[in-house]
């Protein structure tokens, strides 16, 4: 189901459930949520104040479902279920221990970065930080972070009969545009394959030592 079927189909409540799913391990794309939330927002089908509460709420309560998760479950839950958002042992391991030493930073900053905020709730949670200070620092990311992501969509919105309308007047160069962007895409998907096939040669020449 898309993001917009979501939107447009269950209005606030979809945002709120979409973003609390995203913090049960389950792959979704809560960014693309919030940018079509924030493009309906400009067509005049959202209110902006309840959908930047219910948004917050949402992105806050599936953190602390995380917390929770991570406090009475641990470790075992998340590595088992962590496959599917790629989370391994060691991916573990480093985001235990960078947690440790930049415990607050990471809650401010990591809800920016996708597959982050959702396993720092889950390590936040494992490590025992305390509760009121986890509450008070994931509310104030969730708010910056739906507000930032909506109003992108708000500005994608605005700016969306342009954006066509460029397109249509320059249709060659739109599609050299693209696929140079495809090709940048491709260019950064090699190189992190092979970097990753690198180390993993490494390893196991290391081993073999």
């Amino acid at each position: 189901m898309s993001p917009y079927v979501i939107i447009s189909h269950y209005g606030y409540f979809g945002v709120v459930i979409a973003l609390i799913l995203e913090f049960l391990l389950i792959p979704f794309p809560a960014e693309t949520i919030l940018v079509f939330s924030g493009v309906m927002w400009h067509k005049g089908l959202f209110q902006l104040w309840p959908l930047l509460i219910i948004a917050t709420m949402g992105s806050w309560v599936g953190s602390l479902i995380g917390y929770f998760i991570g406090s009475y479950v641990g470790r075992p839950v998340l590595l088992r279920y962590g496959k599917y958002v790629k989370l391994d042992e060691a991916k573990l391991v480093k985001a235990e221990h960078a947690f440790r030493r930049y415990s607050i930073a990471i809650l401010g900053i990591g809800r920016f970065i996708a597959g982050i905020r959702v396993l720092i709730a889950y390590v936040a949670g494992m490590n025992k930080m305390g509760l009121g200070l986890y509450m008070l620092i994931t509310l104030i990311s969730a708010a910056l972070w739906s507000s930032a992501f909506i109003l992108v969509g708000a500005t994608i919105g605005a700016k969306w009969h342009f954006i066509v309308g460029l397109i249509k007047a320059h249709p060659r160069l739109s599609i050299v545009v693209g696929f140079l962007i495809m090709a940048l895409v491709v260019i950064y998907w090699w190189r992190k394959r092979t970097k990753k096939l690198e180390k993993t040669a490494t390893m196991v020449a290391e081993t073999e030592i």
